[in-house]
Order: structure tokens, then sequence, then C-alpha cells
């Protein structure tokens, strides 16, 4: 039997995937089989790569995976044969097969899951410590952190004493929530108060009209940790020297974004220089940086508060090279650059893997242009023009799941999508996507 290279483009071993294939529970076992179920239907390939235990306890998640994709669907109905004639023969054998699916969590339990991790490492414990504190198995711990298995008030009890943690119960009344909504109500007019200051002082920065260039504006905040800042929990964070305040430092602010740029396409989305003129300058509220070539050609302005609210504005790299034009392999490779850039700058100033963390990525200057490609090789047909001067597009995800590969792709092909339809209801394929990421990030995206 010859076996075709389905895995070309994971860049990975196939010594390493072969590993990953082996153990059907880990946590990019259904994504690497979706993908080789997807590209062949020779049951002999893929039972050399898969178990038939594991692709039959798996299969659904796997089916799900696959059916994502419009083009590979007739695949899904082809393996679900397969899988059909499996059961039979394990049943006839009398092997029982059950797909150990994780428990759907909801928003309240992955918030009490996620402190509880929290607990546990500030208390210097491994799972299989506090196992042995609590009198109970690593397996049962390690099901407890990831929401496998249910927990108990008494659990609760034992793990407070055993991780010396307090443990409170707080639920609101009706009054109580209302007002806090009116709180937040309050905090997002200041927050888009505070947006449009920042616009208008960059702005300024700009001079000689800048209504006629091409902007890209990107506002990014975490909803439910920095609305209402004042009753979160950031202080527990070690990073933060004053234990009685949830915000940050001007200097860990300037490290954390030193430390999370990515260097894939020109400047970086929020660039750290050195240059006097040019450096980030601490502000009573943040860090701020105006970054302004004597010829005006391209500016680069951000601030990230001390909250953890990052705005930039900047020009388009477009009209350095091609007056009227928006590139769209430079808006999917910028897009994503600012994704990953802010999910690191998260993650850098602590912020837990759960939280949600809403993008808003607003081009300005656009009326009249034409859509093309940096790259001359890719070649768009027909002339695709905007009518409208501009158009903005909002990302929403929990922290966790921004810098995969997968979900990555996806946010990136759906904001990009939405700018590009504005160009004569042009959208580019994920296919598309994903090889411009691949060919400009590489290992920037491990």
């Amino acid at each position: 039997m010859k076996e075709t290279n389905w895995h070309w483009d994971l860049r990975i071993s196939p010594e390493a995937i072969r590993e990953m294939l082996a153990n059907d529970q880990g946590p990019q076992f259904v994504s690497i089989a979706a993908r080789l179920l997807a590209r062949s239907d020779d049951p002999k390939e893929v039972f050399s790569w898969i178990s038939p235990t594991a692709f039959c306890r798996r299969f659904h998640a796997i089916q799900r995976e696959i059916s994502k994709d419009e083009w590979t669907k007739e695949k899904a109905a082809f393996w679900q044969a397969t899988y059909q004639r499996y059961l039979r023969q394990f049943r006839k054998e009398g092997v029982r097969i059950r797909e150990r699916a994780p428990r759907e969590i909801d928003a309240f339990s992955r918030r009490i899951l996620e402190k509880m991790r929290v607990c546990r490492q500030q208390a210097h414990l491994s799972q299989r410590e506090l196992a042995k504190r609590m009198k109970y198995s690593q397996q049962f711990i390690s099901g407890v952190e990831s929401g496998r298995e249910k927990i108990t008030l008494d659990f609760l009890r034992k793990f407070a004493e055993a991780t010396d943690s307090p443990f409170d119960v707080v639920l609101h009344s009706p009054a109580e929530r209302s007002t806090e909504r009116r709180a937040a109500e309050k905090d997002y007019a200041d927050l888009n108060q505070w947006v449009t200051e920042q616009r208008q002082q960059s702005l300024k920065q700009l001079g000689d009209n800048p209504s006629k260039r091409g902007l890209m504006e990107v506002l990014a905040y975490c909803p439910d940790r920095i609305i209402n800042a004042k009753v979160d929990e950031w202080h527990r964070a070690e990073e933060i020297a004053d234990k009685r305040t949830t915000q940050f430092r001007q200097d860990q602010l300037h490290k954390a974004m030193e430390e999370t740029q990515i260097h894939a396409f020109g400047w970086p989305i929020g660039a750290v220089l050195d240059q006097p003129e040019y450096k980030p300058r601490p502000v009573r509220d943040g860090i701020r940086a105006d970054i302004l070539l004597p010829d005006k050609s391209q500016y680069d302005g951000w601030f990230l508060r001390n909250d953890r609210v990052f705005y930039l504005l900047q020009t388009l790299f477009e009209d350095t090279r091609s007056q009227g034009k928006i590139f769209l392999d430079t808006r999917v490779v910028r897009t994503a650059e600012t994704i990953l850039r802010l999910a690191r700058l998260y993650k850098a100033l602590g912020v837990p893997s759960d939280a949600k963390v809403v993008i808003r990525i607003r081009y300005t200057g656009l009326r009249g242009r034409a859509l093309s490609a940096a790259d001359r090789r890719r070649v768009l047909h027909g002339e695709l023009i905007c009518i409208e001067d501009e158009t903005m597009t909002s990302i929403q995800e929990r922290l966790g799941n921004m810098d995969s590969e997968s979900k990555l792709v996806e946010l990136t092909h759906r904001a990009v999508s939405e700018l590009t339809m504005l160009f004569d209801y042009f959208q580019p394929s994920k296919e598309q996507v994903e090889s411009l990421l691949h060919e400009f990030f590489g290992d920037e995206w491990k």
C-alpha cells in the first residue's frame, strides 16, 4: 500500500503525528484525525494511522469536525458507513465501544473551574499532590479541572481546606443585578468616550487632512474583566505590586508589549521601538506610542491602558505601495497578526484562558479603492471597487481559543470577508487564508 502525503501542511513529523493519533483522548487527536479522514477514502491507509477502536470511540467528534466544511461533507457520509460496519463487528465480538465526549461546560462552571486551577497552582500543588491531600485519584482531579467530572459542595469544602483558599458563594438578587447592569452600561459609555479621545489625538498627530488617508483602527478589551474592573479579582495576580488595585503599572505594560510582538510583516502591530522619539511613553492611565515617519508616509499610534484596554490607529501599508488599493493578502496577514498579538498580550497580562476577548477592527478611507494583492502572483480577476467609505468588524472569542490554528483561520476568514464583501461581494476561501497564514507566520504560529 502506498500512502499519500495527507499531512503535508501540518508541519509536524510523521512520528509526532503517529504519537498524537495513538492517544484518542489527546487534545489534537480529533482535528488531526478529521484531516486524515477528509483527505482519504482508503480504510487501509486510515487504519495504518488510527486503530479501529479509537476511530469508533471518537467518530462523532471527528464527523462534526469534517462536516464543518461543505467540501468534505461527502467524506463524512462515507466514513459513517465504515463506522457502522465496525460497530456491528465489535458487537459480535463482545467489545463495548463508547465515545467519551467532553461534557459541555457552561460559563458559570467554567469560571469556578478556572479559579480552582489558579488556587491549586498558587498553593504550589500538582494534581497528584492535591489528590493525595483530598484522598481522591489524580484522574478524578484532572477530570474536575477539565470539566469531565461533576463536583459537590463537600468536594469544594475539601478543596478549600487542601489549598488553604477562602471559600465564598455569592448570589446576586435581581435588584443588585440591575444596579450592576447600569454600572456596566456607564463603563461602556466611558470606554467609547475614551476611544473617541484617542482617535482624535492620533488624527491630530497624523495631521495633513487625515480624512483622505486609509486607516486601520483596532480596539480590544475583555468585557468580563475590564468593565466594572473595580469589583474583579485581578489583584490576586502576582505581577501586580499593589495588592489593593486592579491595574498594572506602566513598566509592566511596557514589558508585556515588548515581549509579545510578532515579526511577520513590516512593523509589528503595536510596535515597540527604542528610538527616543518613537518609544512608548508612560502616561497617567497607561502607556502610549506615536510613530510618525518624517515624510508622514506611515503612522502607528497605540495606547495600552492599565486595565488592559488596547487601542491602535495606523495608516494602511497599501498607500506606500499603490494609491487607491486594498491588498487582500496584506489584510489577511494583518488581521491574523492582530488576533495573535492580542492573544499573546492578554496571556502575558494574566488574563485567564476562559475570559472573553472583544476585538473591533475598523477601516476608513475605502471609497473608490480597488481590491488587489501585494504579491503580483496572486491575481484577482476583474476590477472590484468599494463604494462605501468605512466598515467595522467585531471578533468575540475566548482567549484560550484565539491562537489555535483552526480558530485563527476561522476568525481571520470571517473578519476579512466582512471587509472584502464591500468589493462586489468578493470573499476569499478558507484555504486561501490558511495558506497565507502558513506562508507569513511560519514558526511564529507555533
